[in-house]
């Protein structure tokens, strides 16, 4: 008799990971039963799975119009890009003005100009107002460097018996890790209860739905005589337990972290080393200093010596000096050894070269009294608040509510208790203060914001917790102040500097907040550029200029250095002064210009932009006016299905796929309407389509399409006789005052309506999304109707599996009937050969 087995369905059957009995046993093929059965829904799944990869590639057949319409835009009419054909810069750089004379290299020039320019002298060229403050004190121009407070080595250091980490587990799921220092001094159970609570509530935990709260709102920490108990605050029942400890917290309480490690046990046990120094505490500890970006850990050396003496401050600092040397390098880090006040104290001071930059960090740091994080530069991460501690907020403008304050309450929930705020009618966060009564604006902790104000404008409002560089880039955001900002670690030395240039510019500090941050700075005053020309042989003598570079008649000139002014007296024989100092010598050699059109940048701009435009409008007129492709027997190519695929070679897959994307978009009405306004953009007539002609460019018809074509003789032959007419036909625009648009005003009309990705978007972006407008990428006409196909797809796959389960049942209980008949039979065979 045959055996009844248990035979699993391949990796691409229906049945998955199901396991169906074969027909062994009743001889029936079950598989191919069941899969006759549910053929019905196969069908039905994969009609759908057509029909949604056809959706899926009309998508990226609309995205990649879009691309190109994008890639056009971005390329011919964008003020970023090099090749911006709507720009009149971009017509006028591609002007070559050479210039000549004995003081050429002092001046460039660009642009062009029918007047006859000519630079006679410069006596002082124009400057920016510059505001410089070393550090945020005024400091000095001493070497950079480091200095700590006094410590002494030999002093008493109580060290902690307890630093290291506990971790506690809450529920099973979430853990909480604790860390303890040797300079953690806790002398009994209350003061570490309260510690390894205040530790839990600098953590977050994320409630079963959704809601963030702090650990320790559900972690509790109690003391019970000399034991800390942890429980769970939250009144859940969840199982609260030290899961993992390490150092001398695990030492000194003889711990073993397990689920019912519930509690730490204090008695009997010393909590902290009174018998410490300053000099132990510090012996091997790893002081990390960081010297021109280079981090090197340097090992403090051991207090005792292998004898049992100590060191001397002098030799101490010379160990150290030591091993900073062989860690950086003779003489990059020196210490300063007349730093020793005394036989026992000493402060410390580290000193670099100039032009170089030196930070410390770590406990170690702290201990020998730098101080963790101590640097020869600003942090400007550091809050306001740290950085200006001992200053009187008192002193500072408060940021004023704005309009009517009204109060907002918002009702309790499961976590938090019911609260209040108040808003000004901006929806600013606002407080009173206690001193005048008034509402003054509040940052999310609840701090006042002060004003910050540089030459009579406010950048800003700032408080206690804002951090340093988030004004100076407010600074630099703000174009009414019209300063920017820099910092240099290099030097440490902020600079202000006026973006307007000349005698007008200004860097003022406001009273209050920024005179606290930035006061006692030394300032340089703008200055005006001076300098003589001849504009159609009129002479202007000693005329002034805000900028360097300066329009004259259209050609842009650019100062660059001194030329043609007396620095001194100039005498004759007899000692007469012939020319006074700061004046124009006698017969200057002016600078002179010669202006030459740079044809080849603005052909090869203009053949490239036709180029790109009729790719562009071959995809789009094919798209919407190539009928799809159809087989010998009249039917429509369609995507293939898996088992259409079964025994295909790659190529013959992409062959059929390439006839079954043919004509996706056939008939699009947007598509056809788009052709149509880029078809009228570059059908010009009157004087415009003569411009656009004298420019070369004409319009071709060929089988339904049009095209442009370039004749780059004709627009070489415009350009270096009338280059404005050639300029005005591509940029002009009804915008800027001109009656007509340009040829790119002329097609970027229409090519944002339908293409735009920022801002408002444009019709087939709204239609299809694109990669370049990320937000319309799940949120498109076309996503629409593939999410309603993946849901239609899925709706049928559970109709199949829920029919495939109650088949494999019902076969799977016959084979099983007939697997124990044939039992049976077997048995009663055997019974009747014994006889």
């Amino acid at each position: 008799m045959a055996s009844v087995s248990s035979v699993g369905s391949s990796s691409s059957s229906i049945y998955g990971t199901r396991n169906v009995i074969s027909g062994l046993a009743s001889g029936i093929d079950t598989e191919t039963l069941i899969e006759n059965a549910v053929s019905g829904y196969q069908l039905k799944i994969s009609n759908l799975q057509q029909k949604r990869t056809k959706v899926e590639w009309q998508q990226e057949a609309y995205r990649s119009i879009i691309a190109k319409m994008s890639a056009f835009t971005d390329k011919y009419t964008s003020y970023m890009s090099a090749t911006n054909l709507m720009s009149t810069a971009f017509f006028d750089s591609a002007v070559k003005v050479s210039t000549a004379g004995a003081y050429a290299d002092k001046i460039s020039a660009s642009g062009r100009t029918n007047s006859d320019v000519q630079i006679l002298g410069v006596k002082q060229l124009a400057k920016s107002a510059i505001y410089t403050v070393s550090g945020l004190t005024g400091g000095s121009g001493d070497l950079p460097s480091i200095s700590g407070e006094q410590i002494n080595l030999k002093e008493k250091q109580p060290l902690s018996n307890l630093s290291g980490s506990l971790t506690i587990n809450y529920g099973g799921g979430r853990s909480y890790t604790v860390d303890f220092g040797e300079l953690d001094i806790y002398s009994s159970a209350d003061e570490l209860a309260k510690a390894i609570d205040e530790k839990l509530g600098e953590q977050t935990m994320t409630l079963s739905d959704g809601t963030m709260v702090d650990a320790n709102t559900r972690i509790g920490v109690r003391v019970n005589g000399e034991s800390i108990e942890f429980y769970d605050k939250g009144g859940a029942g969840n199982n609260v337990y030290i899961s993992s400890a390490s150092g001398d917290i695990k030492k000194t309480l003889g711990l073993t972290p397990s689920e019912s490690t519930k509690s730490l046990d204090l008695s009997g046990v010393e909590l902290v080393n009174e018998d410490g120094t300053v000099g132990d505490y510090l012996s091997g500890k790893e002081l990390t200093v960081t010297l021109d970006g280079v981090t090197k850990k340097i090992t403090l050396p051991d207090y005792r010596k292998a004898d049992g003496h100590t060191w001397t401050n002098v030799e101490y600092l010379d160990e150290l000096q030591k091993r900073l040397d062989d860690s950086f390098g003779a003489g990059k880090i020196t210490v300063d050894r007349n730093s020793v006040s005394g036989r026992d104290a000493f402060s410390l001071k580290l000193t670099t070269q100039k032009g170089s930059t030196m930070a410390v960090s770590g406990n170690a740091a702290e201990a020998i009294g730098l101080g963790s994080g101590a640097s020869t530069y600003v942090d400007t991460s550091q809050t306001l608040g740290d950085i200006l501690k001992d200053a009187d907020w008192g002193k500072f403008t408060l940021t004023k509510a704005e309009g009517e304050v009204k109060k907002i309450d918002v009702e309790a929930t499961e976590d938090t208790p019911a609260y209040s705020y108040y808003v000004d009618s901006k929806g600013h966060k606002v407080a009173k203060s206690y001193d005048d009564g008034q509402y003054y604006r509040v940052d999310d902790k609840g701090e006042f914001l002060y004003e910050f104000k540089v030459n009579d404008q406010v950048v800003g409002s700032f408080s206690k917790n804002t951090a340093l560089e988030s004004v100076l880039t407010a600074i630099n955001g703000n174009a009414d102040v019209g300063v920017t900002v820099n910092y240099s670690k290099t030097t440490n030395q902020f600079q202000f500097v006026a973006k307007e240039s000349g005698a007008a510019g200004r860097v003022e500090m406001g009273d209050g907040l920024a005179s606290a941050l930035f006061g006692g700075g030394t300032e340089e005053k703008g200055q005006d550029a001076i300098l003589s020309m001849s504009v159609n042989g009129q002479i202007l003598e000693d005329i002034t200029r805000s900028s360097n570079t300066f329009n004259v008649d259209g050609l842009s000139v650019n100062l660059k250095g001194t030329f043609n002014y007396a620095e001194t007296d100039v005498t004759d024989e007899s000692g007469k002064v012939i020319t006074a100092a700061g004046t124009l010598v006698e017969d200057p050699e002016a600078v002179t210009f010669t202006s030459t059109s740079d044809a080849d940048k603005v052909v090869d701009a203009i053949r490239s932009m036709v180029e790109d435009y009729n790719a562009m409008v071959t995809e789009i007129k094919n798209a919407y006016s190539t009928l799809p492709a159809q087989k010998s027997s009249g039917a429509y190519y369609e995507p293939l299905t898996d088992k259409d695929m079964e025994g295909m070679s790659e190529s013959a897959i992409a062959a059929y796929e390439e006839k079954a994307k043919q004509g996706l978009l056939f008939g699009d009405s947007d598509l056809s309407a788009l052709y149509s306004r880029l078809l009228n953009a570059v059908s010009m007539t009157g004087s415009d389509g003569a411009a656009l002609k004298a420019a070369g460019i004409t319009t071709a018809y060929s089988n339904g399409l049009t095209t442009l074509t370039l004749d780059e003789t004709t627009l070489r032959a415009t350009l270096e006789t009338d280059p404005d007419k050639v300029r005005d036909i591509f940029t002009k625009s009804t915008e800027s005052g001109a009656s007509t648009n340009g040829l790119m005003q002329a097609l970027k009309t229409p090519l944002d309506l339908y293409g735009k990705t920022t801002g408002g978007k444009g019709i087939l972006v709204e239609k299809a999304g694109s990669p370049l407008a990320s937000s319309t990428l799940y949120s498109n006409t076309i996503q629409t109707q593939l999410d309603a196909l993946d849901q239609q797809i899925q709706k049928w796959q559970d109709k199949m599996s829920d029919q495939i389960d109650r088949y494999t049942a019902k076969f799977s209980a016959l084979e099983q009937l007939v697997s124990e008949m044939n039992s049976q039979s077997s048995y009663f065979a055997g019974l009747m050969s014994g006889y």
